[in-house]
């Protein structure tokens, strides 16, 4: 989520128009860096940070049990043999 930030942030101007002089990427880059500087490419980092974490959270915990649960599986089938 972080380093697609800035990406998402000149995405959104082209997409809404909201500033005339920006038509192509390099112009809306150039645009946010004189405007806010290299902070302007962080706006709104936080809620997307957020936004994203928990479903993150919740595919690792997801992932670590069923790989327990297969590996817990797999032991008891090859001990059984």
């Amino acid at each position: 989520a972080a380093i697609t930030t800035p990406l998402d942030r000149i995405r959104t101007m082209l997409m809404t128009g909201s500033v005339s002089d920006c038509s192509t990427v390099a112009q809306c880059a150039s645009y946010i860096y004189k405007q806010d500087g290299i902070a302007g490419f962080a706006t709104g980092l936080a809620p997307r940070v957020a936004y994203i974490a928990p479903s993150v959270v919740i595919f690792f915990l997801v992932y670590e049990k069923t790989q327990q649960y297969l590996s817990t599986t797999t032991t008891s089938t090859q001990k059984s043999k």
